[in-house]
């Protein structure tokens, strides 16, 4: 789960701070980052639906004090968007969409206001440094089961050296994780990733707790639909459109 919020840290970097050295901020952010356009080949999202993440954040066994947050998640074949609702930023709306197959990432923006603006820009690819000596997680996958929204799950724990994660796992459905990865172009240290996709299944409900037990994240998975997501999702009737040039690499 750290790869996934690392990848939409990315991703909110790249395009909310554009007129900065975006590699030089990446590299700070990530810990070694090279980023170019993405030329890579066209690769169809597994998961089509949507969904609500709510996020919790605790420093031991006390909640944050702008806990919780949500994450929404629309998905087709070709396209993801993304918009992260933070108490801090009431009034206001902040998407991200990304075109897989044009290769194109958008912010959208709706101030308190109502004015809509977006932020186009070429597709990035993003190189993490390989981590040579790290162990691989270990899986362990249990008997327990219990239903969330109307899905069998089963409890699944991962240890790494960095925490352990524990989340109910429904294996009917195809987990999005690896398709938020893509919509960032993430590529190289993905050790966490290959994780969740060798879990066959999608958490319903997880907790990530850091090594030092300092750091915990509780998320749950709410308002999930599986299937076709309407078009009008992905549409930018109405916003004020700028192409930011591609950033010398």
């Amino acid at each position: 789960m750290r790869t996934l919020i690392t990848c939409l840290s990315a991703s909110a970097v790249l395009f909310t701070h554009a007129q900065f050295d975006v590699n030089k901020m990446m590299q700070q952010r990530m810990g070694g980052a090279k980023i170019e356009d993405d030329n890579s080949p066209f690769v169809p999202n597994e998961f089509i639906g949507s969904f609500r993440m709510e996020m919790h954040s605790f420093d031991g066994t006390t909640e944050r004090k702008n806990s919780p947050t949500n994450m929404r998640y629309w998905s087709t074949e070709d396209m993801t968007m993304n918009k992260m609702e933070m108490p801090e930023r009431e009034g206001q709306d902040m998407r991200m969409m990304t075109d897989l197959k044009g290769k194109w990432q958008y912010t959208l923006m709706t101030d308190k206001n109502g004015k809509k603006t977006a932020m186009k820009s070429k597709k990035k690819k993003v190189t993490l440094s390989e981590e040579k000596d790290a162990k691989e997680p270990e899986i362990t996958v249990t008997n327990e089961t219990k239903t969330i929204e109307g899905h069998v799950c089963t409890k699944t724990i991962v240890k790494s050296e960095d925490g352990t994660w524990t989340g109910w796992v429904a294996k009917d459905i195809k987990a999005p994780f690896g398709d938020m990865a893509r919509s960032v172009g993430q590529r190289g240290n993905d050790r966490m990733m290959k994780s969740y996709r060798g879990m066959q299944g999608f958490p319903l409900e997880f907790e990530w707790v850091d090594a030092k037990g300092a750091d915990r994240i509780v998320c749950y998975m709410k308002e999930l639909k599986v299937g076709p997501v309407d078009a009008g999702v992905f549409s930018l009737d109405g916003y004020e459109v700028t192409e930011m040039p591609s950033f010398g690499q």
